[in-house]
């Protein structure tokens, strides 16, 4: 169990740039990786899909998937197949031994090509004798609305405070990416947080990412409706 808290310890710490911070979505954005299931049982795979979005809201690119080093000169331990916004990891059934200080990691970059240019993230895959889960958004409220299955409308000019809650609940280690082009959030990786509606809003989406610090990450996408 200590190996394993350790290894999901390094697996938050070395995922943490799967994700970008222009919360207004100006550009084309990486806005997260996700592993479904977050961690490998030895011998079995994962599906990591990149999830990509731009001021109309989430959208489908080409992207280019390889596997590279998580560790200097240490060879990466599984194989990754896969073209578009999806690839598979496989993890070996047998892992070898590279000693106590080297976690069983590896790690997927993902090259996305957008009119914006072209966007790398990478994502880290701890592979460990568990079984874990991609949390699950149970609630997303705007302005004290319910916003998980429709659109919400929002006024320019008007602050209003969003806020998810999942389950299993986030702990101290979740972090929270708010991103949308209606408005400012200021404090974008808080949850809650209040975004301000701008002036010359128009209707556009509201996009939330949750990451547990255990390797899982769940994400919605809602409509801001600007009348």
């Amino acid at each position: 169990m200590h190996r394993l808290a350790l290894t999901l310890a390094a697996l938050a710490a070395a995922a943490c740039t799967d994700f970008a911070t222009p919360n207004q979505l100006e550009r084309a954005t990486i806005i997260a990786v996700v592993a479904e299931p977050p961690v490998v049982q030895p011998g079995d795979a994962t599906e990591l899909t990149v999830v990509v979005a731009d001021a109309t809201g989430v959208i489908e690119r080409p992207a280019t998937w390889t596997l590279t080093e998580t560790f200097p000169g240490v060879a990466p331990l599984g194989t990754l197949t896969g073209a578009g916004a999806s690839a598979t990891y496989r993890a070996p059934t047998t892992l070898p031994d590279r000693g106590p200080d080297i976690p069983p990691i590896d790690t997927a970059a993902v090259t996305v090509d957008t009119a914006d240019g072209r966007l790398t993230a990478i994502k880290a895959v701890a592979v460990v004798p568990t079984t874990t889960a991609n949390p699950r958004i149970t609630a997303l409220t705007v302005g004290g609305a319910d916003a998980t299955a429709a659109a919400v409308p929002v006024t320019r000019g008007q602050t209003v405070t969003v806020q998810v809650t999942t389950d299993p609940a986030t702990g101290d280690d979740a972090r929270f990416a708010w991103y949308s082009p209606v408005g400012d959030i200021q404090y974008y990786q808080s949850n809650p947080c209040d975004l301000v509606v701008a002036d010359d809003a128009v209707t556009g989406p509201l996009i939330v990412v949750v990451r547990d610090g255990q390797g899982g990450v769940v994400w919605r996408q809602i409509e801001l409706q600007v009348p």
